[in-house]
């Protein structure tokens, strides 16, 4: 007699494409948080100054507007596969409408900050410049605020780890305005320190992304059972 062979116990690689394929968000975000990191590390690959520099002085040396443009379009990637995830996981509310409104909100910015170069440093602001600041300053609020509104459908573990992340963000985002403000209303000579503050926070928007989706393909989407728990 043959012996039947038990079937086989699932392995990482099958889980791993389990998850894909009940979250096919996952991919898309990774894919857009990867092409936008690796832009954003080509803007500096072409002269930039790490520590005092603005990513978006790249526009004034060659080539450099290419890899500014091209970190915006990984940022879209990330924006689009985030809202396919939140409206696929997330009920029909408040929370989803608010989430898909800011990811809308975060993807204009995004263009804009590509569309309308800024100044060159030293130079008065002109309007499109001012058109820069404004929206720069929209994709920088938006992603910790989506991900505080994601957080509170996740699991424990999801929901801590990507509130400490939002809220990193956020202190980040504070401590790069309160940087540049007096570059923006003043004409002040930027702070030292301030292009490191800021490729700081384009990694941190990289990672909340990344939790954010992480975080949805776990929401439980099941109605709750009899007992009072979720299936």
């Amino acid at each position: 007699m043959t012996a039947l062979s038990a079937p086989p116990r699932p392995g990482p690689a099958t889980a791993v494409a389990a998850d894909v394929r009940s979250a096919p968000w996952l991919p898309v975000v990774l894919l857009g948080v990867a092409v936008a990191v690796l832009a954003g590390i080509g803007t500096d690959v072409v002269g930039g100054d790490i520590l005092d520099g603005m990513l978006s002085d790249a526009v004034h040396r060659p080539a450099g507007g290419w890899w500014l443009a091209g970190c915006m379009v990984g940022l879209e990637i990330a924006a689009a596969g985030t809202a396919l995830g939140v409206h696929r996981r997330l009920p029909a509310g408040a929370v989803r409408t608010a989430a898909l409104g800011l990811l809308a909100l975060w993807s204009v910015g995004l263009a804009a900050v590509a569309a309308f170069p800024t100044d060159l440093p030293g130079l008065d602001t002109t309007a499109w410049g001012r058109v820069h600041q404004v929206a720069a300053a929209v994709a920088m609020v938006v992603p910790p605020v989506v991900g505080l509104l994601v957080a509170a459908t996740c699991s424990p573990p999801a929901r801590r780890a990507l509130r400490g992340a939002a809220v990193g963000l956020g202190g980040l985002g504070t401590s790069f305005l309160a940087l540049h403000v007096p570059v923006v209303f003043a004409g002040a000579d930027p702070m030292p320190g301030i292009g490191l503050v800021e490729r700081l926070l384009l990694a941190g928007t990289a990672a909340t992304a990344v939790l954010v989706a992480a975080g949805l393909a776990g929401v439980e989407d099941s109605p709750p059972s009899a007992e009072g728990g979720l299936r």
